[in-house]
Order: structure tokens, then C-alpha cells, then sequence
């Protein structure tokens, strides 16, 4: 019986061993009513050791992700990447308000699915550090358009095949006109001898002998 309930207590001891974790609970910004304005982001910090923070205080957010094989049936373990750093504005009761002070370069940390910081990401005290300098004012709206401007995007790829030299398309040859078949010459019908002549021919007698007159 002892080993079944000292499972329950492990599980207890875990949990609130996770909940003690100081970790983002919420991102924010602003609505910036003209271009002007300056656009915050906010990032919430709740946890055992919020009490530890102070101002211009710099940690770092990790995210936990869980390692396994390329069918998701083994697990490998968690590992804690490191995502960026974050400058504490200040503490107001159980919860810490800080603000991006730069994101970490993926060329010696390992890539991310989603870059930047996000809520549920851990926060770690170790290698904190204070910055006392007076943190740099937000860009406005139309100052980060400036910087980033729409890509155009070009319409013959970098490494497009050379195409050969179009060669001219052979011209047609008009084909003889072939000449319309005419039609057969109508032959005027035979005009029937008249009944004077046919009169004269049948009552002139025909004499043997004698030769034929019209």
C-alpha cells in the first residue's frame, strides 16, 4: 500500500513544483490611434519568484518543448530552449510587468516552431543582470513601416534557366487558290420545227430517182 501512496504525493509535490515556475500569463499591446503613436507589447509575470524581481531587472524566457521521434509515439524528454530576454518595467503585487529587451539569434540556440515571446514561455533568474540605461522609446507605427517596406515581388526567378533565343516562326505559304468549278454550259433546248414546215416536208412527194430539195 505504501508505494501507491507515495505516487498520489509525488504527483502533488510535481504540480505545485510546476505552478512555483515564474512564466509568462499574458501578452498585451496597445491600439495606436495614428501612425504617430508609439506600439507596446506588454508581457505579464506571475509565479513563486515574482517577489524576486525588481525594475530594469534583465531574465531570460525559455520554452520547454518535448523531444520525441519523428511517429510522436517515444518521448525523449524536455529540453528548455532559450527564446529571449526581457526588462522588468516594474512589480505590482503577484504580478511583474516587462517589456522585450532583444530576442536571441538561432545560430547557437536551437530553432524554434514559433519565434518571439509568448505567453507559457518560463522565465530563468540565472545569468539576470541589471540595466540601469534608460530603455529606448517604442518606434511609432509609420517609423516601422519605413524601416520594413513591402517586398516587391520580382517576375523572373533569381535562378531562373537561361531561355533560348526565340527564333522567328516560319511564315506561312498562301496555298494556290484553286479555281471554282464552272458550271457545264447549258445547251439551249432544240427548237421544234414549225407545223408549216413540218406541212411542207409531209405533203411534198418523193419521186424515185429524183433528188432531194429542201
Amino acid at each position: 500500500m505504501k508505494p501507491l501512496l507515495a505516487i498520489p504525493l509525488m504527483l502533488l509535490v510535481f504540480s505545485f513544483a510546476g505552478a512555483d515556475e515564474l512564466t509568462i500569463v499574458d501578452v498585451r499591446r496597445n491600439i495606436p490611434l495614428s501612425d504617430s503613436e508609439p506600439a507596446y507589447k506588454d508581457f505579464y509575470l506571475a509565479g513563486g519568484s515574482v517577489s524576486s524581481l525588481k525594475k530594469n531587472l534583465v531574465v531570460t524566457a525559455v520554452r520547454r518543448t518535448n523531444i520525441r521521434d519523428a511517429r510522436g509515439t517515444q518521448s525523449y524528454g524536455e529540453i528548455d530552449i532559450p527564446v529571449g530576454q526581457l526588462r522588468i518595467l516594474g512589480v505590482f503585487g503577484n504580478v511583474a510587468v516587462a517589456r522585450e529587451y532583444k530576442l536571441l539569434s538561432r545560430d547557437e540556440n536551437p530553432m524554434l516552431e514559433q519565434t518571439g515571446l509568448m505567453s507559457g514561455d518560463r522565465i530563468e533568474l540565472k545569468g539576470s543582470f541589471v540595466d540601469d540605461k534608460p530603455a529606448a522609446k517604442p518606434k511609432a507605427v509609420s517609423e516601422v513601416e519605413t524601416e520594413h517596406p513591402a517586398r516587391e515581388t520580382a517576375s523572373v526567378p533569381v535562378n531562373a534557366p537561361a531561355t533560348p533565343a526565340e527564333t522567328p516562326a516560319p511564315q506561312q505559304q498562301a496555298l494556290p487558290v484553286q479555281p471554282s468549278l464552272a458550271a457545264p454550259p447549258t445547251q439551249a433546248p432544240a427548237v421544234p420545227p414549225t407545223a408549216s414546215a413540218e406541212a411542207t416536208t409531209a405533203s411534198a412527194p418523193v419521186v424515185a430517182g429524183a433528188p432531194l430539195t429542201n
